[in-house]
């Protein structure tokens, strides 16, 4: 956005210089801004300064020729106790955080004016907000692999690699696990679960934010009779993943957010054969006993535009060959749940997908025909055999 200001007041100076201005008015500005300025909303420009953190301001002037000329500082009108402004153009924020209930936001804003005094009349008006500097958790989510938890008694669950405390940068990430019933299941605080219950009860473990939103997340847990088949392994920072086609639209890492309104397009030219050739390799950081690949659509009305076929190969080590676990076939449209396509279970660190084919376009019923398109991909997950 600031190279669209550059640029226009890089205009404004350029037809001033075919306005016929005359010697008197060489080295005036016809235009200033701020560099710290920036879209606050609904193309509304000014300046946000975070509580306790002072702000020097950076005009910029047009032309070239008037950037010698005196800036002054001012307030628009009476201010309101928001911000401090010396003649030298730094702000320092006067509001503080309340010390308890909502954090308003912005904390309180005065308007300011920096003006060239250079005769010339130009000025510039920004609003300035002051900004908490406790930045609250708005979310706590957990992997789907993590929501439910179907396991025998006496067997534990380590619920915290499936939880996520957002944002990231929030002030007080620290959280708390609660048990709904601790007959059925305890949980300490790091997050650890264990089942104690008779087959068939059911309690929720919940996850609490300690900062002052209070945000929570639950994972239902029931106790099982035997161990589950296959177990989610967590999404962490230890994988890595890329595609030898790049990414034509979205982000690689929608893939592993459990949000299918989110997707990833890799850069396939044609459908519904796939062309150029793609595959997406993932590497999980450490070896599992790979079980099965969840894989969701991203959440759209249109068949084309999802992933017909596609073929699995997974290996252990880096120098490994690959190992082909087959091609799998996705339901068109079913975009609400994970479709789970079982392996033969193998010790893997690395899974290669090959996107072959996409689903038919409507009125179509062979693969024999040839348009430009992608395929969007909403989410992958990956389990553990735990047998």
């Amino acid at each position: 956005m600031k190279k669209n200001i550059y640029f226009l007041l890089g205009m404004l100076s350029f037809g001033a210089l075919f306005m016929g201005c005359d010697d008197d008015d060489f080295g005036k500005a016809v235009a200033v801004t701020v560099e710290n300025a920036t879209n606050l909303e609904s193309d509304i420009f000014g300046v946000d300064v975070t509580e306790g953190q002072p702000l020097q301001l950076k005009p910029f002037i047009m032309p070239e020729s008037a950037r010698e000329n005196a800036v002054s500082y001012h307030f628009a009108g009476e201010p309101t106790g928001a911000i401090d402004l010396n003649e030298d153009g730094l702000i320092t924020p006067k509001l503080t955080t309340p010390g308890e209930g909502a954090i308003p936001f912005p904390l309180g804003t005065d308007t300011i004016i920096v003006r060239v005094d250079d005769g010339s009349g130009t000025y510039v008006k920004y609003p300035v907000r002051v900004i908490s500097n406790i930045v609250l958790v708005s979310s706590i989510t957990i992997q789907s692999a993590g929501q439910s938890v179907n396991m025998e008694s006496g067997k534990t669950f380590n619920l915290a690699q499936y939880v996520t405390v957002n944002p990231s940068n929030a002030t007080d990430k620290s959280i708390t696990y609660s048990s709904g019933d601790p007959t059925v299941a305890t949980v300490d605080q790091n997050g650890m679960i264990t089942i104690t219950g008779e087959i068939g009860q059911t309690t929720d473990i919940t996850v609490t934010a300690n900062d002052r939103s209070k945000q929570t997340a639950t994972c239902k847990v029931k106790v099982a009779a035997d161990a589950p088949m296959y177990v989610g392994f967590p999404f962490s920072d230890k994988w890595s993943y890329s595609c030898n086609l790049g990414t034509k639209e979205g982000d690689m890492k929608n893939l592993f957010d459990d949000k299918n309104s989110t997707f990833w397009c890799p850069d396939i030219q044609t459908r519904p054969i796939y062309e150029p050739a793609c595959y997406l390799d993932i590497n999980l950081g450490e070896v599992i006993k790979f079980g099965q690949l969840g894989y969701r659509h991203r959440s759209l009305n249109y068949s084309h535009l999802q992933c017909h076929t596609f073929k699995l190969e997974a290996k252990k080590a880096e120098g490994d060959a690959w190992t082909d676990l087959g091609e799998f076939v996705t339901e068109a449209l079913k975009v609400d749940d994970y479709q789970l396509f079982p392996v033969e279970p193998m010790e893997a660190q690395y899974i290669r997908i090959t996107f072959i084919k996409g689903h038919l376009r409507e009125g179509k019923t062979d693969w024999d025909y040839s348009e430009s398109g992608n395929v969007s991909v909403g989410d992958l997950q990956v389990f553990v055999y735990n047998k």
